[in-house]
């Protein structure tokens, strides 16, 4: 009876020793330190109230907080934003946002009528005060038939030697409908378009490109010595060669931001999107590990690497559709404009340098005669996006400081999925998706097929009237 009474204090003492060991390490250390930093930074604005100009000013802002990770977008304006897949969808928010806070807008897509459109939508909404740029590139290679080198070479020449500080790596493919490997026809006939190799092409292969044309651009100077060239030799000498017309900023160079939008399918078991989860993690990993390589860098070569990782969203690629119209930060699959809004203020800076940057960019708005068309969020609004959907916060469902959901319900569904696959194991999880995955595949198949006997039908009658007449 003893030893029984012994065993049992033994076996309390160690849960709780390990319970205690993971409330520490989970929670304690993590918040601990986000609120530390976060206090020391609040403490420093409160004592310099009063003495704004304290302190010799910097040339340019680094792209990225010390205090918080938070990308610091109001320092960027006047520079140039190369957003791709910007004709549609939550690209096309992002460019016309990036436009509200002062950046100039490089558009890159395959349409040439949309890119136009999306163009004179700034230019109207800002009357001129903001530069738009067109390049048409198409980062598929339609089955191997169009070599994407000449793609590449036309993105690289259209930037020239812009004076860029942000890439939003947006574009991207899906499938038709969720199917199986071997269900997807092209792949096996070789008939064209094949969707396994544009997937492949444009989201994976196209982030990569674009992060080698871009980022040269991010840590150029104007000097002659080798370390601020920021590329090899050949590419350097490329540019050189290159008509400096555009090149407008004295600023140029001093580090820069890529943002490379995934997906949660990253994360998420995918059966019947396995070609497009599969891109999509290779994003996410492509992003932590390019952070790594960039992210320590001289303040002046800082290349700061953010990755999203968004939920549900109601575009046309994903044929959902919206939950509410509304900007609020709680529906189950927003509108582009939502979580473009939201993503954008869930990478900002949330601490003191970042109030300064703001109330900086607010003046030169207001003595430049900007109107604010960028709506300032309410502090409630900071500080959920600070708490829920900052990559450096604790609960942020992502590698720390480098990937978010960007939306706080979509971070709430990855912290409940991450529950259900502790509590009943990955195989559960898996089989519940592929299920899920099923359903959704035979609605669009019917859907598909009742608008196309539709069509058929109204074809049919017009003929027949015709015969008649």
């Amino acid at each position: 009876m003893v030893s029984l009474c012994w065993l049992w204090w033994l076996i309390n003492a160690v849960v709780c020793c390990v319970g205690t060991a993971i409330v520490v390490r989970r929670l304690l250390v993590p918040w601990s330190y986000w609120l530390g930093r976060r206090a020391l930074c609040w403490c420093r604005y409160a004592l310099s109230r009063g003495h704004a100009d304290i302190g010799p000013r910097q040339q340019r802002a680094p792209p990225a907080c010390r205090c918080c990770g938070g990308l610091n977008f109001d320092g960027m304006a006047g520079s140039w934003a190369v957003v791709t897949g910007c004709t549609d969808g939550i690209g096309k928010e992002y460019a016309m946002q990036l436009a509200d806070r002062g950046m100039n807008v490089a558009l890159v897509s395959r349409n040439l009528h949309k890119l136009l459109d999306v163009a004179q939508q700034i230019d109207a909404r800002h009357a001129g005060r903001v530069k738009t740029k067109i390049i048409v590139a198409d980062f598929t290679s339609s089955g191997g038939t169009v070599p994407l080198s000449g793609t590449y070479e036309a993105v690289r020449r259209g930037l020239g030697r812009l004076d860029v500080r942000l890439l939003v790596n947006n574009a991207g493919v899906g499938y038709a409908r969720p199917e199986r490997l071997l269900d997807l026809a092209p792949c096996c006939t070789g008939k064209l378009p094949d969707p396994c190799r544009d997937v492949v092409e444009c989201n994976a292969l196209a982030t990569v490109a674009m992060c080698r044309i871009v980022m040269p651009l991010m840590v150029v100077d104007d000097t002659d010595s080798d370390d601020s060239r920021g590329g090899d030799d050949a590419e350097a000498d490329f540019r050189q060669q290159l008509d400096d017309t555009e090149y407008t900023s004295p600023k140029r160079g001093g580090g820069g931001v890529v943002i490379n939008v995934s997906s949660a399918s990253a994360k998420l078991p995918c059966p019947l999107l396995s070609v497009y989860a599969a891109t999509k993690a290779f994003i996410e990993k492509f992003s932590v590990e390019l952070a790594a390589e960039y992210g320590e860098e001289r303040e002046n070569h800082q290349i700061a690497v953010r990755c999203l990782t968004p939920g549900f969203v109601a575009t046309k690629m994903s044929r959902i559709r919206p939950t509410s119209t509304g900007d609020t930060g709680w529906t189950y699959a927003p509108v582009p404009r939502s979580y473009a809004n939201h993503s954008l203020r869930s990478l900002d800076c949330h601490c003191f340098c970042g109030l300064k940057g703001r109330e900086r960019a607010r003046a030169d708005r207001n003595s430049e005669g900007e109107d604010g068309k960028a709506d300032e969020p309410r502090w409630l609004a900071r500080v959920v996006s600070a708490v829920f959907d900052s990559p450096s916060s604790p609960l942020s469902a992502g590698h720390s400081g480098v990937t978010t959901t960007g939306y706080p319900s979509h971070t709430i569904m990855l912290m409940a999925v991450n529950v259900i696959r502790w509590v009943f194991g990955d195989q559960y999880l898996a089989s519940a998706a592929g299920r899920m995955m099923c359903g959704m595949r035979n609605r669009m198949a019917a859907k598909m097929q009742k608008q196309t006997s539709s069509a058929e039908f109204e074809t049919q009658n017009h003929e027949f009237g015709s015969s008649h007449n």
